[in-house]
């Protein structure tokens, strides 16, 4: 018997407290009646579960976020493994903690914001100091900029995972102003540190990562920019030029228009910013497609990297390699 979804293999049981992603009544092919199609969710992973009886009373008791404590046998379906389910109680509110159900970054909380503290000690602009400490002290949007995912599925999807986007984005661009005596290097570590901030208003976080009604409404490019020009706005005499170049770096950090973003960036120090971000994203996802792909010399097809990846290679497989026996 397997408690964890990442442990499952097909023919065993799998006994645990899940999170519900999805619940879905479907229509059986050949005969009345209906079963209950999930996804569930722990800390290590997903599995599609199947429930074949009494599926309607079931699904009325899931509401949105709900938890359930499943038993039932793993089996293989079209190449993936589901959940059969025999048995499943829905568990009342209050008997379990959100944030046990979702992945959580590997790094521990406290060392990325050590490492943040570090990073913004070395602006020299008092301005951007000041800005700085404004959004240090504002204790609710600075923990949930600790706390926020940086995305549902592509990238960095798990608690924490924005801050540690933010400091990866921070670091390569740091690394690259280094090179480069023309960047202005202040400006970029500031747009690097506040370029995803409007995440912290894009998603929700429960049993499950969601888009708020803002979130789908406006995206986090929008809001990136409100909540910027908010903390500006408490900042004395802070140099207007500048505020427009970091609301510029926010806007355009996604760099073409297909890709959502409103502009595209005008200046160095933007261009940099976005090709930082984009580069941390995508370093994300060919480490996830190793981690999830453990053994296998290729993965599946990749949406957010539009290719398989192979996973024959790199420090991950060498370090695997050397614990065998």
């Amino acid at each position: 018997m397997v408690t964890r979804l990442a442990d499952a293999e097909e023919g065993q049981v799998l006994e645990g407290t899940f999170a519900v992603r999805e619940a879905r009544l479907m229509s059986f092919k050949n005969r009345p009646g209906n079963y209950l199609q999930l996804v569930l969710a722990d800390p290590s992973g997903v599995m599609t579960a199947k429930v074949w009886n009494d599926a309607e009373p079931l699904h009325a008791r899931l509401a949105p976020g709900a938890v359930v404590r499943v038993q039932g046998k793993v089996q293989a379906y079209q190449n993936t493994l589901q959940l059969v389910v025999d048995q499943a109680e829905v568990c009342p509110v209050g008997s379990y903690a959100p944030e046990d159900f979702l992945p959580v970054s590997p790094r521990p909380l406290e060392e990325m914001k050590d490492e943040l503290r570090s990073r913004v000690n070395g602006l020299q602009q008092p301005a951007l100091r000041r800005l700085v400490r404004a959004f240090a002290l504002d204790a609710e949007l600075f923990q949930a900029f600790c706390r926020a995912p940086a995305a549902m599925v592509h990238h960095h999807a798990y608690l924490g995972g924005l801050l540690e986007h933010t400091l990866n984005v921070m670091k390569l661009a740091q690394g690259i102003a280094a090179g480069y005596p023309e960047v202005d290097a202040d400006l970029l570590l500031a747009g690097a540190l506040f370029h995803d901030i409007g995440k912290v208003k894009e998603y929700s976080w429960g049993t499950t990562i969601e888009y708020t009604d803002q979130g789908r409404l406006l995206g986090h490019i929008v809001m990136g920019v409100q909540v910027l020009d908010s903390l500006l706005a408490r900042v004395s005499e802070f140099p207007e030029r500048l505020r427009l170049h970091l609301l510029h770096m926010v806007v355009s950090h996604h760099g073409e228009y297909e890709w959502q973003s409103p502009k595209r960036p005008k200046f160095l120090e933007a261009y940099i910013l976005h090709r930082a971000d984009l580069l941390d994203a995508d370093i994300d996802k060919f480490v996830q497609a190793r981690r999830e792909h453990r053994g296998k010399a290729w993965s599946g097809y990749i949406k957010g990297l539009d290719r398989v990846v192979y996973l024959g290679a790199g420090r991950l497989q060498a370090a695997e390699a050397e614990e065998e026996p």
